[in-house]
């Protein structure tokens, strides 16, 4: 125990003597931004901690015990998946089947392969979505996780406001949206029937360029990423490409593995901000932060704010 309490501040060590120098510089260029760039300033912070499916290192990912993980821990932002079922609501879940993260094939057995878009929300409303954590990760299960169910959208907009007002904002991803007709004008009338539709706070993000661009239409004040797997930037012109794409979108979240200083100079020349991800590793976070990320997706934001120096449940027991 107190040989790996000795390694990790080693580790620490080294990672200020190579890393902390840029990452001042960068804290202290964020505060002179330009106005472009300030467009989608973190909440609670100069560098953004956007919680990847909530603290999904320490709960099931995409429930509110998660989320809930993520607001002790000091994110600024949930990062969640928003698909949709068979009657036509929205509800908050990664994988297209249902099969991983809950015990739909137990319940469900003869509706292989328990896709989302089969289902009706009442049918997913009675599965258990915390139990496959505690039984995968059992150092750190904990009783209430059984008692999670998938969450709607509205559930976690309603979540975030019991929060308090800008206590954290939302990632809102659109998971393959093509498979979902409509999804975009749900999730627009959704924000509106709340009052969020014009929240800086609540931000949208998608590999589907034509998905948010219909967003966008639907709503000109949505804060739009476009997402960038390795795959989709394989031979494009950098700077080009962000030309293009700040007509509809404020900032970019580009894949760990294409993230380079060009990359994020090119970006910023644009008035794009730059949110990578998933972030998990210590050094990468460092690294990152070294070369001008506005903020990093990561299923540890413990972690992260514990670098940044903003960490703000030490002195709570029950949050980790």
């Amino acid at each position: 125990m107190q040989q790996s309490l000795i390694f990790r501040l080693a580790f620490l060590s080294i990672c200020v003597i190579f890393f902390a120098p840029n990452v001042f510089e960068l804290f202290n260029r964020s505060r002179t931004n330009d106005s472009d760039r300030s467009k989608l300033q973190p909440i609670t912070s100069e560098i953004a901690v956007i919680a990847h499916r909530g603290a999904s290192e320490y709960g099931p990912e995409n429930s509110l015990a998660a989320y809930n993980q993520a607001i002790k821990m000091g994110a600024n932002y949930i990062e969640l998946d928003v698909q949709m079922t068979k009657d036509g609501h929205l509800i908050v879940m990664h994988d297209q089947s249902l099969k991983r993260t809950t015990n739909a094939k137990k319940m469900y057995p003869n509706r292989s392969p328990w896709l989302v878009r089969d289902f009706n929300l009442e049918d997913i409303r009675k599965l258990d979505a915390g139990s496959w954590f505690n039984r995968k990760y059992q150092k750190i299960a904990r009783k209430e996780f059984k008692q999670q169910r998938v969450p709607t959208f509205e559930e976690v907009i309603q979540f975030v406001e019991k929060k308090g007002k800008r206590k954290v904002g939302l990632f809102i991803e659109l998971k393959e949206p093509n498979l979902y007709p409509g999804v975009e004008e749900k999730v627009v009338t959704i924000m509106k029937n709340h009052g969020v539709s014009n929240d800086p706070s609540f931000i949208f993000l998608s590999k589907d360029e034509s998905s948010l661009r219909k967003l966008k239409e639907l709503d000109p004040s949505a804060k739009i990423i476009q997402l960038y797997p390795r795959s989709m930037f394989k031979g494009l012109n950098v700077n080009r490409e962000f030309k293009r794409i700040k007509e509809y979108a404020a900032g970019i979240g580009p894949s760990i593995d294409i993230v380079t200083p060009n990359l994020i100079k090119k970006a910023h020349l644009n008035g794009l901000f730059v949110d990578p991800w998933t972030i998990n590793k210590l050094d990468d976070m460092a690294k990152l932060l070294s070369i001008g990320v506005d903020g990093e997706i990561t299923n540890n934001p413990k972690k992260f704010t514990d670098l940044l120096g903003i960490h703000k449940c030490a002195s709570d027991p029950k949050c980790i």
